[in-house]
């Protein structure tokens, strides 16, 4: 399992011991090729790049290069699964490759590097010991609200709701979660994360109605909690 860069111009969040691994990769599953190429150009690969063999993970049909991965493994090669950015298999695919490994008794080995929830958890001050990733929250209004009364009563419950949302989207669950969420209640918005205008901060939603940020299209972690 290979992390990937959260922002594209910090290759640096990668360990050191994790791009030695990668510099002996060349059989991958990616959710895209193209993303993943121009990751793997920045680890000064031994070799060229051309030499890297990539299935691109189909959503419609996540396991569609499944017989390959296993005729790869069963001829003795590594192969690295990668998300388009952090962590495979945690708010991205990859979990399904994984799992492949295991029911025919692979070896899987999730390499160390950068994920946007945990950097988050551990910024937030919230309460790191009992919490939750939501993933994607639904997009229609009335769903949309009722999942935010669930995460509300969860929250109250002092277990910290962490979500995020496709970044252009970012305003409009902003206003729902002032909206519809205990004032009382504390947001942390953690953007940009590991980029060059990052930013975590941690403030009561009544402290947020009169300093909402400019995050429009930028990759957020939102987490709620006491």
């Amino acid at each position: 399992m290979v992390p990937c860069v959260i922002s594209d111009t910090q290759i640096g969040a990668i360990p050191k011991s994790t791009i030695e691994i990668i510099q002996t990769l060349k059989y991958y599953v990616a959710e895209r090729a193209r993303t993943a190429r121009r990751f793997l150009k920045h680890c000064n690969l031994p070799f060229p790049i051309q030499d890297i063999v990539i299935i691109e993970m189909d959503k419609r049909e996540i396991l569609a290069g499944q017989d390959q991965v296993l005729n790869w493994l069963k001829n003795g090669f590594d192969v690295g699964v990668i998300s388009e950015s952090g962590m495979p298999g945690i708010a991205d695919p990859g979990k399904e490759f994984a799992s492949l490994a295991h029911q025919n008794h692979f070896e899987v080995i999730a390499l160390t590097g950068p994920s946007s929830i945990m950097l988050a958890i551990s910024a937030s001050g919230l309460n790191g010991q009992n919490f939750c990733f939501q993933g994607y929250l639904p997009i229609k209004d009335h769903e949309l609200k009722n999942k935010l009364n669930e995460i509300q009563k969860f929250a109250l419950k002092g277990q910290t709701q962490i979500f995020i949302e496709t970044p252009y989207r970012n305003e409009r669950l902003f206003d729902q979660i002032i909206k519809n969420i205990d004032p009382n209640l504390k947001l942390c918005l953690a953007i940009d994360l590991t980029g060059p205008s990052q930013s975590i901060k941690t403030q009561r939603l009544a402290q947020w109605k009169s300093t909402k940020p400019n995050f429009h299209k930028i990759p957020t972690v939102f987490l709620i909690g006491k």
